[in-house]
């Protein structure tokens, strides 16, 4: 990559980042009012808006992993990493969606306008704090090192 789309990627990676932590930061507390969350989720407008950033990062991070896995790597580390990477993306995935079910679970115990969980969907303005944080960040980063990584034997392949 040359330095301008460098620049343009490390201003992606920081602009992500900065989603994830917003949209973290921006969970409503679960209270007992009347409050049942009817306009939606207000930290979603983040990541509508810097949609081009998230989308470079996405992209830059699959690119950028498979030059380095094309370079550093030798195709058993290849297939190893991606091994490893994938269950790192399957436990996180498992995980958040079990504690978002959990969390669910506790909203409507908490708050008498629910009596069911099935009523509202797992993310939620209650629940960003489950789906943007630091562990769900470098989940994503995984599936990109997957993408990538496969990408890179996918070249070899062709070489």
């Amino acid at each position: 990559m040359n330095k301008i789309l460098m620049a343009l990627y490390g201003v992606s990676v920081i602009l992500t980042f900065a989603v994830f932590y917003w949209m973290n930061y921006l969970t409503a507390p679960v209270l007992n009012n009347d409050y049942r969350g009817g306009n939606g989720n207000p930290a979603l407008f983040f990541p509508v808006v810097l949609m081009p950033f998230l989308f470079y990062f996405l992209y830059g991070t699959v690119e950028l992993s498979m030059r380095l896995a094309e370079r550093w790597l030798s195709r058993k580390k290849i297939i190893i990493m991606i091994s490893l990477s994938l269950i790192y993306v399957i436990v996180v995935t498992l995980w958040t969606i079990h504690a978002a079910d959990r969390f669910r679970t506790y909203i409507v115990e908490t708050k008498d306008a629910y009596n069911d969980p099935t009523e509202f969907a797992l993310l939620n303005v209650f629940s960003n704090h489950i789906f943007f944080n630091p562990l769900t960040f470098s989940g994503v980063v995984g599936i990109c090192f997957i993408a990538g990584a496969g990408w890179s034997l996918k070249r070899r392949a062709r070489l």
